[in-house]
């Protein structure tokens, strides 16, 4: 059923770049599967196809693994470290799978691990150094409990606060000068040069790391077996740490530049020129540092989610899921970068695939949320005011996961009846749906390949919900003022891609009940397109396997229509003229012999529901 492994293009991607993959996830079940049935689905996992940024150089083979990871595990003093971890991503940066098996088979990404948690070790060590040195400045005791000391400093800024509520700009002014004093001292005593430069240590560790697990399914399985349990929750502290510095940075950026929009050399400052300023800890690291960090922890964790028995883990981790979403939902002038946001989206895509997750997935808080504003972009303005296709790519790209991931998590039967009642998530498939054009296609980057794909989730995904118990039938029926219908009509008719046509008209087989068979006969524009598919010599469909062909559904849709009114009601004589084409257009058939090719359907089956 899910489709859910990120494959080997993937781990080849360089970091820097942004990815230009294809988000092929877990493709749909088969039409005479339904959750109905009580059958469980096989849990397997998303393919992400990135082709490549750039030529991988072949690992040399002078350098052999054996001997890269002994110099990681002998590398002690700052000079050893770098040399060994600079010769490691030298010689595991390469696209060779089984090299980098063989470099889970010696233990690299254990002595990489090891590495690691020792340099940050070594950081907590110099941040101890620097608030110890700013307390001195401040006149605190330096030896004071932390905790204790910062309950007294609140507690006194409450105070002062109270008594002067009406000098809060200048008390601000003098804390920024503060926190300016320390880190003065603390940048003359070379403790911030020294964090910046185990920052950057810390970094180059995480790409070598990441690049090791670009080996098989099995062998990250195995790497995840002997570190996945201790890494995890550094990993994720790693990024929540990065997520505070890029807020923080924001944060002191709209201080500092608030009223400064007069002043020409100002108002030419950007984001992107300073450092992340960290006034808890006292110093300053480099933004290039951070992205980097941010970026390869994310892809760590999507080597290891692109492992199918993994995903139910990885799911119930603890702050995993929410540490994800908070990447995702970053605002847009915290710059954070869209590799990672992409990383993260493709991680819950991933994660979305398991049966197993897929409920506890739905309910964590604010997921849903986060996913659908993510698919709600661009609007129209939006897309106005892109200045370069890689721009508009970042967007639709961002769109064509989350709408993925939403695909994923509507397979669940107990996910449809809440994601149906989330009237805002039905409008944004529609909309992403009946996005088939654009100003930016046409400039040879796969615009109109992925608007394709994002149309084809969308589709799918309206296809799961419309599999929801009888009444919320009736309710997505009389979503758009009672529109609802004649605008999957408008899909299933106007689409130029037939396996969007093909879920459309599965979502529309879904829909009918003895509750919506009267707003169907209702609708001639939807019977219109229900016969024309029927009755359609271009069977096209099948180019997604497991998709039966629109023609195939239209038969089964008029027959389920015809068997939920009863022939004495006035509804039926509605339904009457279209039953009669489409008979009449079967006799005619008949006579050329091919009548066998609409399927032997029993008009006396049951309707199941198609998902």
């Amino acid at each position: 059923m899910a489709e859910a492994m990120i494959n080997d293009k993937y781990m080849q991607a360089t970091i820097p770049a942004l990815p230009m993959q294809s988000s092929q996830v877990h493709d749909d079940s088969k039409i005479g599967h339904h959750h109905e049935s009580g059958q469980r689905r096989l849990s397997k996992v998303v393919g992400f196809d990135v082709p490549l940024q750039v030529k991988r150089q072949r690992p040399n083979t002078e350098i052999t693994a054996q001997n890269v990871t002994l110099a990681i595990q002998h590398g002690v003093t700052e000079s050893d470290r770098k040399e060994a971890m600079y010769n490691a991503c030298a010689a595991f940066d390469h696209g060779v799978q089984a090299a980098h098996d063989d470099e889970i088979r010696v233990g690299s990404d254990t002595a990489i691990f090891k590495h690691l948690t020792f340099l940050l070790f070594k950081r907590s060590m110099i941040e101890k150094e620097i608030d110890h040195h700013c307390r001195l400045q401040k006149g605190q005791d330096p030896d004071a409990d932390p905790d204790l000391q910062q309950q007294v400093n609140d507690h006194e800024q409450d105070q002062g606060k109270d008594q002067n509520s009406d000098h809060d700009q200048p008390c601000e002014m003098e804390h920024d000068k503060e926190n300016e004093i320390n880190k003065t001292d603390t940048n003359e005593l070379g403790l911030d040069t020294r964090l910046n430069s185990i920052s950057e240590e810390i970094a180059f560790t995480l790409q070598g790391l990441e690049m090791v697990l670009r080996c098989s399914s099995d062998c990250v399985s195995v790497s995840f077996q002997r570190i996945g349990n201790e890494a995890l929750p550094i990993i994720l502290l790693l990024l929540k740490e990065q997520r505070a510095r890029k807020l923080q940075q924001r944060k002191s950026f709209d201080l500092k530049h608030a009223n400064s929009f007069q002043s020409t050399s100002t108002a030419s400052t950007s984001v992107s020129d300073i450092k992340i300023d960290s006034t808890s800890y006292g110093f300053m690291i480099d933004r290039k540092i951070s992205d980097g960090i941010l970026k390869t922890c994310t892809k760590i964790i999507g080597h290891f989610a692109r492992v199918g028995h993994l995903t139910d883990t990885l799911a119930s981790a603890k702050h995993l899921l929410t540490t994800l979403r908070q990447i995702i939902a970053m605002p847009e002038d915290s710059h954070v970068p869209i590799q990672s946001r992409l990383n993260c989206l493709w991680i819950i895509a991933n994660l979305a695939c398991s049966a197993e997750s897929m409920v506890k997935m739905a309910i964590q808080p604010g997921l849903i949320d986060t996913l659908v504003e993510v698919a709600s972009h661009p609007t129209a303005k939006e897309e106005e005011e892109c200045d370069t296709v890689v721009e508009y790519l970042q967007i639709i790209r961002s769109r064509s996961i989350a709408i993925r991931a939403l695909l994923n998590l509507s397979w669940a039967h107990e996910n449809k009846i809440p994601l149906t009642e989330h009237t805002y998530l039905v409008e944004v498939l529609l909309k992403t749906a009946a996005h088939r054009e654009s100003s930016w296609t046409g400039h040879g980057k796969g615009v109109s390949w992925i608007l394709m794909q994002s149309r084809r989730h969308a589709a799918g995904a309206l296809r799961n919900l419309a599999a929801a118990p009888r009444r919320y039938k009736r309710r997505l029926c009389r979503l758009r003022d009672g529109n609802f219908l004649e605008t999957l009509a408008e899909f299933a008719t106007e689409d130029p891609d037939s396996v969007v046509r093909d879920k459309i008209h599965a979502t529309l087989f879904n829909l009918v009940s003895a509750d919506t068979a009267k707003l169907f006969v209702e609708k001639k524009l939807v019977l219109d397109a229900i016969v024309n598919a029927a009755t359609s010599q271009d069977d096209d469909g099948g180019k997604d396997p497991d998709c039966a062909s629109a023609r195939t559904m239209a038969v089964q849709t008029l027959r389920d229509l015809e068997k939920s009114i009863p022939e004495d009601e006035a509804d039926y004589d509605a339904l009457r003229p279209a039953l009669s084409r489409f008979d009449s257009q079967i006799a005619m058939k008949k006579s050329f012999s091919e009548f066998g090719n609409l399927g032997n359907l029993d008009a006396t089956e049951d309707h199941t529901a198609v998902v």
